[in-house]
């Protein structure tokens, strides 16, 4: 039985069917590995978990891990999981027709970049919390970031299609590469003058748009928000470590959570500057990302934001740090209550590690757990220690498959192995760091030994 809303529209549940009422979770199977507590989570609020994933998920890994009964996902009956072959709105829409017509929807929740503009319509059209149609647009383009908060930005120019001579007229070197709707760092690339910009640019698409933009000298941080109805609840800044000082590359190499060596005055400085970013795109409701550099001068700049949990361990590592429940406060953020929130108890970090070029075989680690997260699509739990505990190298995370071909980190997909440790806030955590990455080995088989070529494998 079915009733329908007084306005029109598609038809209401009938509390009378039995159905509990349900959030709606969009995202890829690479990132829920790392949101698994989302299951419990939802059991402890009494909602039913509807699953959508993407084009990202393959249909065998995804099938796979609803096989294995160890793995949260074979918890699911098959009618409350969805794969989607594209990421568009109206892909979205029609997946998720039926269960607007059939089931209680109470929440929305996009843990994944790729259907951040779909979800948050899906969410804003249905009266649902969200960031709203506006900051979710604006937080996959980094040319409208410019637009919308033009006095965080960065100088930059548009390529035109051609970009025949695009970059004749621009003289603000070193600069920087930078397409406007990538994720991952992908496509970023140091450029030190006007020469080196002409051999990069056939590694764009034909119709791909293209920043130019000078290159910003200072520390990169990230400032991590939950946010209700436009009004920050929690922020913190995590320090990120990057590859470019050896490469033309900005591959994130670390993230430290809370960032340390910042003066009060320079987190005033970047939790402001987030702030007017979320009031400038008008940020609605869920948690945000953004990316700034300060400068030596403490100028903070933008470089790009996103409207949706961070990646890498980031969420982990705020967990060791405040011992919040980052999956639970998403939750609650989506059914319009405000989260359990907690301040810094200790400092996180997560280091990549460089890797030998070659198919990798194998990754172990003394006294340190090794988890191949990719292979079985689970991250571990980690769970929070004592805010005296002592210094400790928590997990060696793989995110990569034995057998995957390593290279160079040009982009996110081109890490493997990282190691994730905590410790008192006071604590040298340098230290663990050195020791925990010691510990670890990385075994490759050069292409040449397993008689293949690079090209072969690609």
């Amino acid at each position: 039985m079915t009733t329908f809303r007084a306005s029109g529209g598609p038809p209401a549940p009938d509390p009378a069917d039995g159905f509990r009422p349900a959030v709606v979770v969009i995202t890829d199977l690479i990132v829920f590995a790392k949101h698994l507590r989302l299951l419990d989570a939802a059991q402890e609020r009494g909602v039913a978990p509807l699953f959508v994933f993407g084009p990202e998920t393959p249909d065998r890994e995804l099938a796979r891990h609803r096989a294995d009964p160890d793995h949260p996902l074979s918890r699911l009956p098959d009618d409350d999981v969805l794969h989607l072959p594209d990421t568009s709105l109206e892909t979205l829409l029609r997946g998720v027709a039926p269960w607007l017509r059939e089931r209680p929807v109470r929440a929305v929740l996009n843990v994944g970049e790729v259907f951040v503009e779909a979800a948050g319509a899906l969410a804003q059209s249905l009266g649902l919390p969200g960031p709203g149609t506006h900051a979710a647009r604006v937080c996959r383009n980094k040319l409208l970031q410019r637009l919308a908060a033009p006095g965080l930005a960065p100088r930059w120019t548009v390529l035109d299609q051609g970009r025949a001579g695009a970059a004749g007229d621009w003289h603000a070197y070193p600069a920087v590469l930078k397409p406007a709707s990538r994720m991952s760092s992908s496509g970023v690339r140091a450029v030190a003058g006007p020469d080196e910009v002409g051999p990069l640019l056939p590694g764009y698409d034909a119709g791909e748009l293209v920043l130019l933009e000078e290159r910003i000298a200072g520390r990169e941080y990230s400032v991590e928000s939950l946010v209700r109805d436009g009004v920050v609840l929690w922020a913190g800044i995590t320090a990120k470590d990057t590859n470019e000082s050896d490469t033309s590359f900005f591959t994130e190499t670390g993230h430290t959570s809370p960032a340390p060596h910042l003066t009060p005055a320079q987190e005033a400085l970047l939790l402001d500057a987030n702030s007017a970013f979320l009031r400038a795109v008008r940020f609605g409701t869920g948690m945000s990302h953004a990316e700034f550099r300060l400068t030596a001068e403490d100028r903070v700049v933008l470089m790009e934001a996103a409207a949706r949990p961070p990646g890498d361990a980031i969420t982990r590592l705020w967990r060791l740090a405040t011992g919040m429940d980052l999956d639970a406060a998403l939750l609650d953020l989506a059914l319009g209550t405000d989260p359990v929130t907690a301040p810094p108890r200790r400092r996180a970090r997560q280091v990549y590690l460089d890797h030998p070029r070659g198919l990798l075989t194998d990754v172990s680690a003394a006294d340190v757990p090794v988890h191949w997260v990719g292979e079985r699509g689970r991250w571990p739990d980690l769970p929070p220690a004592a805010a005296d505990a002592p210094s400790r190298g928590h997990a060696v995370l793989v995110s990569r498959s034995r057998g995957d071909l390593l290279g160079d980190q040009a982009d996110s997909q081109g890490r493997s192995v990282s190691v994730v440790l905590d410790g008192p806030l006071g604590a040298d955590l340098d230290a663990v760091t050195r020791e925990t990455a010691r510990a670890v080995t990385i075994r490759a088989v050069p292409l040449a030994a397993a008689g293949r070529s690079e090209e072969a494998v690609r």
